[in-house]
């Protein structure tokens, strides 16, 4: 009988182990707008008229590239919708759709019409349906 206890205890000790940290973890942030602990990456979903619904996600950060046809408007800034590859764009204006900016540290998750960013402490990695995405912070840009 002792056996059996002890087998049991083992057993009920290794699955709480096992739950222990998906419990602990951070639920996927769900914000309008979010920053990294570093404030180099800012995205959130990009600005829409109002009668139709949001799009897509925009993200801004030093080192994105400027898009190759002329434009007026800083550099600096790239959407990503559901499906297709990201698009680096100039935007004179904020062009963030207006709410509170949550601050997410190093390994959270945060997503929005379709597309997921994992935050890093300098990085974030976004990517969509289509896995076309990019990583942005330190000063670079990376679109896969």
């Amino acid at each position: 009988m002792r056996r059996y206890a002890v087998l049991a205890v083992l057993a009920v000790t290794a699955v709480v182990a096992a739950i222990a940290p998906l419990a602990s973890a951070a639920p996927i942030s769900k914000s309008i707008l979010f920053h990294n602990d570093s404030a180099s990456v800012t995205c959130g979903i990009e600005i829409h008229a109002p009668t139709q619904p949001a799009a897509a996600v925009l993200c801004a950060s030093r080192g994105i590239p400027a898009p190759s046809k002329p434009g007026t408007g800083d550099s600096g800034f790239v959407e990503l919708s559901v499906l297709g590859e990201p698009q680096v764009l100039r935007l004179s204006q904020n062009s963030f759709v207006a709410g509170r900016s949550a601050k997410l540290g190093r390994g959270r998750l945060w997503n929005q019409l379709g597309v997921t960013c994992h935050v890093a402490s300098t990085t974030v990695m976004c990517f969509n349906g289509d896995n076309h995405g990019f990583i942005i912070g330190n000063g670079r840009y990376t679109a896969f």
